[in-house]
């Protein structure tokens, strides 16, 4: 109606998502670039959190312009799906040719197929679930169960969660946990604020055609702030009656009358009215709560003080005691001089044991008892010892006289030759280890040898392998587990150890053995041998690979 009088080519404020018209400003840019640079990196869940109104379906739609040809999107934008139908949808969506009596275990597997087959074809597939706070918590652990499909290094299906704050409370419940704990990206929308919605008002004008001089001023940008919040949907609103207002009047100079007949046209200005009185309310009574507060706290320090003076009184009113505490000691000094007493009658009824002897050590006296004659006995023979000395060895004696005159000086001349029996031991012990080195060594070199002859062969199939043909990864164990695993297939390995093949992978992040199995024509011939493999394989995970992307990481 107003796009003539104002030189526009189309409605500058329409609450349709119009991607020509996408404000990069309140970060909204930002998150954009780094929700395509979450989704090339293929990992975890993603989760976008917004008001109502601030800008979650235009960034949805951009998102989707932004990604390239190579990933593949699966829009959902009605999340009231029960969990029994929510495979079903996303086959839907995915065009696969799903049985109408089809079960819910072979939707899942046809989805791991034509997943697995994208990601053979280097392509991806991207799950977009808008208004994910209203999808049951029930539905929202299948989406979490579907961030399990992955090979050994990307997820097979990305997810991304666009909701309303309520999502961060339902996924703080503890029964969601596992969902939560899966997002590795967390971004929110917030709103606009008074320099971002005039930047925001002026650059949408120009878009649409717009050529004359500014439109809308900061004093404009300001009213528009206080009433709508800085949400986008509410800001379009608004500056869409501000230009029909000043339409009416045939007038281009915008003031703030145009935004008040504007925000009294709209219904959420209502609730921002109920809101303001509500907080005027909830001001006064925090008002007369403190000055209650505050007529008990004088009140409080008038009685204390009332009853201090009451104390003082009372304190200058006491009598004092006739004995002063001071009495007491004749008492104590009574009592002590009666325990000496007792103890002095005690002692002198003991038997004399003799006087000690004084002797002196170092320069002290040190009291001996008379009769101690085992002690000064022990402490002769203890300095006799201590004078003989062993006569001299010479260094070119034979080991025998050495020990001979070793357990001399220390054993007496009738006990058993203990010093010869422990040098004989020693060197049957080092015989021992010898012969144990000697082994281990041996092993080493047969398990070097078997592990470089089997990486060998390994590289010489992969590299005349058909590149359109698919293997099977039956396992993956870290470099440091690598006598561990070598033991485990040449002992324990329940399939065809010529049909096993093992390669050595080290980046900056690990450093891991593969081990891949056989290789088969078709995904089909590949599933079927994965569910002939025994528990003991099944255990870890095994999956189809291409024999295509193995030549282009492994060679």
């Amino acid at each position: 109606m107003y796009e003539d009088y104002f030189g526009l080519e189309r409605p500058p404020f329409k609450i349709t998502p119009d991607t020509s018209l996408f404000y990069e400003g309140g970060k909204r840019g930002d998150i954009l670039e780094a929700l395509v640079y979450s989704i090339h990196r293929g990992e975890g869940i993603i989760k976008v959190v917004g008001e109502v109104g601030s800008g979650k379906t235009m960034l949805c739609r951009m998102l989707q312009l932004k990604l390239p040809a190579t990933i593949e999107i699966v829009y959902i934008a009605n999340p009231s799906v029960s969990p029994e139908d929510i495979l079903f949808v996303i086959a839907h969506e995915l065009s696969l040719p799903v049985a109408k009596d089809a079960s819910k275990h072979e939707v899942m597997q046809l989805l791991q197929d034509y997943l697995l087959q994208r990601h053979m074809e280097n392509k991806q597939a991207v799950l977009f679930i808008e208004e994910a706070q209203s999808m049951p918590l029930a539905t929202l652990e299948e989406i979490r169960l579907l961030s399990n499909l992955e090979t050994d290094q990307n997820k097979l299906l990305q997810i991304i969660l666009f909701g309303q704050p309520e999502l961060d409370q339902n996924l703080s419940q503890q029964s969601i946990r596992q969902l939560r704990e899966r997002i590795t990206h967390n971004f929110n929308l917030a709103p606009l604020t008074r320099n971002e919605i005039h930047n925001y008002l002026n650059f949408r004008m120009r878009e649409v055609g717009y050529t004359g001089p500014e439109l809308i001023n900061r004093t404009i940008a300001k009213k528009v702030e206080q009433h709508s919040a800085g949400l986008l949907r509410r800001i379009n609103i608004i500056a869409d009656k501000i230009l029909l207002s000043a339409f009416s009047e045939g007038t281009h100079n915008l003031s703030p009358k145009h935004v008040t007949a504007a925000v009294n046209d709209s219904a959420f200005d209502r609730e921002s009215s109920t809101k303001s009185r509500k907080f005027w309310w909830l001001g006064l009574i925090a008002v007369v709560l403190a000055a209650l507060a505050l007529g008990v706290y004088q009140t409080r320090s008038q009685w204390i003080s009332v009853q201090s003076a009451n104390t003082a009184v009372n304190q200058q009113n006491v009598v004092p005691n006739d004995k002063p505490v001071t009495d007491i000691e004749p008492q104590v000094r009574e009592t002590a001089q009666s325990v000496m007493e007792k103890v002095q009658h005690n002692t002198a009824a003991l038997p004399d044991l003799g006087k000690p002897a004084p002797t002196t050590l170092n320069g002290f006296e040190k009291p001996v008892a008379a009769d101690d004659q085992h002690t000064q006995t022990a402490s002769k023979a203890l300095q006799s010892a201590i004078e003989v000395k062993p006569p001299p060895v010479e260094l070119r004696q034979p080991v025998e006289a050495v020990a001979q005159q070793a357990g001399a000086a220390v054993r007496p001349a009738d006990a058993p030759a203990r010093a010869e029996q422990k040098a004989l031991d020693q060197t049957a012990s080092i015989a021992v280890l010898a012969s144990e080195s000697a082994t281990d060594l041996g092993l080493n070199t047969d398990y070097n040898q078997w592990l470089n002859t089997k990486l060998d062969q390994s590289l010489i199939w992969l590299s005349n392998a058909d590149r359109d043909k698919v293997s099977i990864q039956v396992m993956m164990r870290s470099k440091s587990a690598a006598r561990e695993l070598v033991y485990y297939l040449r002992n324990d390995w329940p399939l065809d150890l010529s049909k096993t093949y093992l390669y050595e992978e080290n980046t900056e992040e690990r450093s891991v053995y593969r081990v891949f199995y056989s290789e088969f024509e078709t995904l089909s011939q590949g599933r079927d041998q994965l569910e002939q493999f025994p528990e003991s394989v099944k255990v870890n995970s095994p999956y189809l690979h291409s024999v295509n992307l193995m030549q282009k990481a492994l060679l």
